[in-house]
């Protein structure tokens, strides 16, 4: 029964995969590395490393979300010090867990986990809110510029 159902299954992942290819993270994760480590690749705190503060068991779960897949791309703990890892490790997260693109439920896993509450991500999400309207503002401002 499970092998019948994997050719259903399979037009379902791909779509997860495409929705996330074409939005456009790259504000809502600058604003998250503003707030984690004010772009500092080499930030610690405790289990949390890199600009996107990504533990090893957020690692770990990248790669059982790729595995799943099929894909056999795999990260390290290493990985976490690269902005560009870092950045593709916050969009298969939110490919699995967020693939209705909801900003705000983005920083919400991002912050708590998938196990978030309203209220006590609330003050993460405002402070992400607030950085992309600021940094869309300032881009907006050097384009009329030039």
């Amino acid at each position: 029964m499970l092998l019948l159902m994997l050719p259903l299954a399979l037009p379902l992942m791909a779509q997860e995969d495409k929705q996330n290819e074409e939005f456009d993270w790259n504000p809502v994760i600058d604003a998250i590395i503003e707030i984690e480590s004010r772009g500092n690749e080499r930030t610690r705190n405790g289990i949390y490393v890199g600009v996107l503060q990504i533990s090893p068991v957020l690692v770990r779960e990248c790669n059982n979300i790729l595995k799943s897949r099929g894909d056999s791309r795999r990260f390290t703990l290493n990985d976490r010090l690269s902005r560009e890892k870092s950045k593709e490790m916050f969009v298969v997260v939110m490919s699995r867990f967020n693939p209705e693109n909801d900003i705000d439920k983005a920083a919400r896993i991002w912050k708590m986990g998938i196990h978030y509450t309203i209220k006590g991500s609330q003050q993460f999400v405002n402070r992400v809110r607030s950085i992309m309207k600021r940094n869309q503002k300032e881009k907006e401002k050097n384009a009329n510029a030039d």
